[in-house]
């Protein structure tokens, strides 16, 4: 027989008939028993994805830079600039800039805090559409050009307890050997208050004007390095964009910022360290995508066990459908056949729940932080305070959601592969059934 014409002959066991409602109704469950089991696998991928790209997308957008480039040896301002301009002119390169990073103690009347200082100039914000999207101005605005202006992070100015217009005072200090040291304080005026919406990453940022900078921070520890923006990011050498059919499809831009990279290096030449944004937070990003490949496994068992379902609702068909199996086989069909139809009978419900769970699971996605949202007013009523499913210290304000048909049919074949799984048990055993005995049997 063809394997179209097995495959009706799955539908028809499928349906059963006319009056049998308690096997369909069986089957019915089956189906959907793989489909909510999908959901859970489905919104752990996409939402993974999208959290992972918008914690990384801050990373090197306002922070990290997408290359940095540091001296082995102290270079005047003079040659800063014009290195900065030399590597400007190379090919896929976007902008430069020069920052002034060091540490210091701030604070106010209600508080202090310990905070990473970062010197960089007005440009920075100004002509930089990365930092502007990613980081968000709450109070204020971002002016490092104002009489002793100082943007905060959001944290700090919570710690403090201050606002735009409000004063507070920086202490830097410069050793001078033998245990000495030289203590150094410096008033500003806060003229805005800044956030990524990822605390981890923001949490002790204190902006200063580049110039004040190197004027304040101690030049034994001042950290000044060349950050580049270039025009594909995610094409230079990573494992976490780089993985799946998105490989071959963005083959040139990974050739033309392998050619910017090797530019670079070449200019800088042996005296100066560089670093791509993934080498910079390395440790970082493997524990996230080890993360997301750990949850989608867990995910995938859950996946495993629901197909158990399936298992049993075809052995219950076998065994309802025992007489036409036997006459099947008595005009003609092999015990081969026999087992191929209930291998597509499994197919089918895996396919059916696939779809309907890959459906349920983006539909879930797409309005997760509207349920997030939910749950927390209900725990909330029901606790009687405030209560943050997910803090935070640890994820994005916002759970982005990055949609990825690579995962939705990852997520399908993952269902029909463990639906085939659970189908193989059934299919031997109704493969197995000696017609004339089961015939004999019902006669």
């Amino acid at each position: 027989m063809p394997r179209f014409g097995l495959t009706l002959v799955a539908v028809r066991f499928l349906s059963g008939a006319p009056g049998a409602r308690r096997g369909r109704g069986r089957l019915a469950g089956a189906v959907l028993a793989v489909a909510i089991s999908l959901v859970p696998l489905v919104v752990v991928q996409h939402v993974a994805d999208g959290m992972i790209r918008g914690i990384v997308e801050r990373f090197v957008e306002t922070g990290s830079y997408h290359i940095q480039a540091i001296p082995q040896s102290d270079i005047s301002r003079d040659e800063w600039e014009e290195l900065s301009r030399e590597v400007l002119a190379l090919p896929g390169v976007r902008s430069t800039l020069v920052e002034h990073q060091g540490f210091g103690l701030i604070y106010s009347d209600q508080g202090r805090s310990g905070v990473t200082l970062r010197g960089v100039p007005q440009a920075f914000w100004d002509e930089d559409p990365g930092v502007r999207a990613f980081l968000e101005v709450r109070a204020g605005e971002f002016d490092l050009e104002a009489d002793r202006g100082i943007v905060l992070g959001l944290d700090v100015a919570s710690r403090l307890g201050v606002a735009p217009g409000d004063e507070v005072r920086l202490l830097t200090v410069r050793p001078l050997g033998e245990g000495r040291m030289l203590p150094r304080v410096s008033r500003f005026r806060v003229t805005g208050v800044v956030s990524t919406g990822y605390r981890d990453l923001d949490r002790l940022w204190v902006f200063i004007e580049a110039d004040r900078g190197r004027q304040i921070i101690p030049p034994e520890s001042v950290r000044t390095i060349l950050g580049v923006k270039v025009d594909h990011p995610f094409a230079l050498n990573n494992p976490l964009f780089q993985r799946g059919p998105g490989v071959l499809l963005a083959g040139g831009e990974r050739a033309r910022m392998h050619a910017t990279w090797e530019s670079l290096r070449g200019l800088l030449g042996s005296s100066w360290a560089t670093y791509t944004w993934y080498w910079l937070e390395e440790g970082r990003y493997i524990s996230f995508l080890t993360s997301r490949n750990l949850l989608a496994f867990v995910m995938a068992l859950i996946v495993a066990v629901a197909a158990v379902n399936i298992s049993s609702a075809l052995i219950l068909l076998v065994v309802e459908k025992e007489e036409e199996i036997a006459i099947l086989r008595a005009t003609g069909m092999s015990s081969r056949q026999i087992g191929e139809v209930f291998l597509l009978c499994g197919a089918v419900i895996g396919l059916g729940g696939a779809v309907l769970g890959v459906l349920l699971g983006t539909l879930v996605s797409l309005h997760l932080n509207e349920i997030i949202r939910a749950f927390e007013v209900l725990a909330g009523f029901l606790a009687g305070r405030e209560v943050d499913i997910f803090s935070a210290d640890f994820y994005l304000e916002q759970m982005p959601v990055e949609l990825s048909f690579e995962a939705l049919f990852f997520s399908i074949f993952l269902a029909l592969l463990f639906s085939l799984g659970a189908a193989l048990l059934p299919a031997r055993r109704a493969a197995a059934l000696l017609p004339d005995r089961v015939l004999r049997g019902h006669g």
